[in-house]
């Protein structure tokens, strides 16, 4: 509870009520961390998912050169995709350690 605590003059403390939930900076980068992490996995899946439909559509696609296009650029979005989420997610590490906070972990 030292985070939402009152040094008065003599050395007394006021204690925050039982009510309001403590934990400071801590609290906050596990909650980002794991926001973060789960955002990385939905959009991993989803990714993986994408990937799958195009193949399928382009297996089903007959030859026509149309429908094999759109099946190829589905692949390379969801690729594209897949890599700047990960950038994303290794910036959002840098940038973390350089402010000192631990997002991934405990």
């Amino acid at each position: 509870m030292k985070y939402l605590a009152l040094t008065l003059p003599n050395g007394q403390t006021v204690q925050a009520p039982s009510s309001v939930p403590t934990g400071g900076l801590s609290k906050v980068s596990q909650v980002i961390g794991a926001a973060v992490t789960i955002m990385i996995i939905i959009t991993a899946i989803l990714c993986l998912f994408v990937i799958v439909w195009a193949g399928i559509q382009w297996t089903t696609s007959g030859g026509d050169k149309q429908k094999v296009t759109a099946a190829r650029a589905r692949i390379t979005y969801a690729i594209i995709g897949l890599i700047v989420a990960l950038a994303s997610f290794f910036f959002v590490n840098v940038l973390a350690n350089f402010f000192g906070f631990k997002v991934l972990g405990s």
